[in-house]
């Protein structure tokens, strides 16, 4: 059990570094950002649902209509419009391919180890 409380404790001092990074620092401003202004969290809000909505009709087996995929389209383009959803977007992004390529060096370390 000592081996695994010491690999939570480096999960822990891995976590609290990740949270110091200029990357993560930027995300949650952004996010921040997000939150509070109305009309870009109404956006996102808006695509979410129209998003979720028709991933469940594809799942269900139900085709989409040329209007339902026009209309996601149409809010994915106002929300790449709006400044702080766009900066938002991005910030999560950039945070996300850091959080992979973490992923992946920990997938790196593991594979060594299995080939000794």
């Amino acid at each position: 059990m000592e081996q695994l409380d010491e690999i939570m404790q480096k999960c822990t001092e891995l976590g609290k570094s990740i949270a110091l990074t200029p990357m993560y620092k930027e995300f949650k401003q952004a996010e921040y950002d997000l939150l509070h202004n109305p009309e870009a969290r109404k956006l996102v809000e808006d695509l979410q649902k129209t998003q979720q909505d028709q991933y469940r009709k594809k799942i269900a087996g139900i085709e989409l209509s040329k209007e339902e995929l026009d209309e996601l389209k149409k809010l994915q383009s106002i929300c790449v419009q709006d400044s702080q959803v766009l900066k938002s977007n991005d910030a999560n992004t950039k945070f996300q391919e850091f959080m992979e390529q973490i992923s992946g060096k920990i997938k790196e370390g593991i594979k060594s180890i299995d080939k000794a």
